[in-house]
């Protein structure tokens, strides 16, 4: 009897033996895909702005065909040039076949997005289908979203000629490392001397003031209509240029515009260019000038032709401006001791 039970104990131990046997081998035949984010760039994220991440897949040795699909919230969008689903395709039989694959995503991020930690989902199957509402696994991934750009007011400050100060002003709450400010060229404005100026850095609230001469390149557009000039004049704004490295050492610009027309156009520093093409410069102390010099002109003519025409008509003018209305009110109006007085030296 003894033998019997040892016999049943020593099969039932064989079969148990052999179904984990089986159980481990179909489990190593199963698709068991390992994924992780091994690359993202920049590290960490910043709004208005696009990161670039890489998913790497692994242990594909038994999966015939595999397939992700990224699904993305606010604050992040799939740049459009990009597919969310990929797929790898693959036989489990293929020797020496690509087991590890990298899967590239370009990743927008809102230019309103807060600072923070945010979840990014990525949702895979085995086989190559693009169809994930039937069955799928999703897995997340966090990123971290940090503004470590900055901004600026550029203020006019003063002018002195040509000379113009300008304050800029961080108004953002990150420091600009390397700040330096620039005169780009322009239709409007352009500089004599150096047209950049080194600030360094600029800590959040920190103001500095730089300086250059500008001179307007204003256009006065001249057309003739009926024997008259008629002029356009543009209001310009002065273009500056702000260059600074940001929290992750990137390099990254900022352009403002000053109005200039109320300061520089006082000092009459602009050109005139005529329908020929021809330009010169004039300034507002020399249109004065031939101003006056017009009005001297036509009060010397009018005093010219006055006096020959005098000569000429004198007593006419006399007896005509006698005979006339006009010069007996003017006569009312003359004290009598004056009358006589003009009697008496014509006696």
């Amino acid at each position: 009897m003894k033998n019997k039970i040892l016999v049943v104990l020593a099969l039932a131990s064989f079969i148990i033996v052999l179904i984990n046997l089986g159980l481990v081998k179909a489990e190593s035949d199963l698709c068991s895909p390992e994924i992780k984010l091994v690359n993202q760039d920049p590290i960490p994220a910043i709004p208005d702005s696009y990161v670039k991440i890489i998913f790497e897949v692994s242990n594909l040795d038994n999966c015939n065909g595999f397939a992700v699909k990224l699904n993305l919230e606010y604050p992040f969008s799939l740049d459009p040039l990009t597919d969310p689903i990929q797929t790898i395709e693959k036989s489990p039989y293929a020797q020496d076949y690509k087991t590890v694959f990298n899967i590239p995503y370009k990743i927008r991020v809102a230019s309103d997005a807060l600072e923070g930690d945010y979840s990014l989902k990525l949702k895979y199957h085995e086989t190559i289908s693009k169809d994930f509402d039937y069955f799928s696994i999703e897995k997340g991934f966090n990123i971290t979203v940090t503004d470590v750009q900055t901004n600026f007011d550029a203020v006019l400050q003063e002018t002195s000629g040509t000379q113009v100060s300008i304050g800029i002003v961080n108004t953002g709450k990150n420091t600009a490392n390397s700040l330096v400010v620039k005169i780009p060229q322009q239709e409007s404005f352009r500089t004599t001397g150096t047209s950049e100026q080194i600030v360094g850095n600029l800590a959040a609230g920190d103001y500095s003031i730089v300086s250059f001469n500008v001179a307007s390149k204003l256009e006065r557009n001249v057309t003739r209509l009926n024997n008259s000039r008629q002029y356009s004049n543009q209001e310009p704004m002065l273009k500056v240029q702000i260059d600074y490295t940001d929290g992750i050492g990137k390099r990254r610009t900022v352009i403002k515009e000053i109005p200039m027309a109320s300061s520089l156009l006082q000092q009459g520093n602009f050109t005139i260019r005529n329908l020929n093409g021809q330009t010169g410069r004039s300034t507002s102390t020399s249109n004065s000038g031939t101003s006056i010099w017009w009005y001297v002109i036509i009060l010397a003519a009018v005093i010219g032709i006055g006096f020959i025409v005098y000569q000429k008509y004198g007593e006419q003018i006399k007896n005509f401006y006698q005979k006339s209305s006009f010069h007996e009110k003017i006569s009312k109006t003359i004290p009598d001791w004056v009358l006589a007085e003009r009697t008496y030296h014509k006696k």
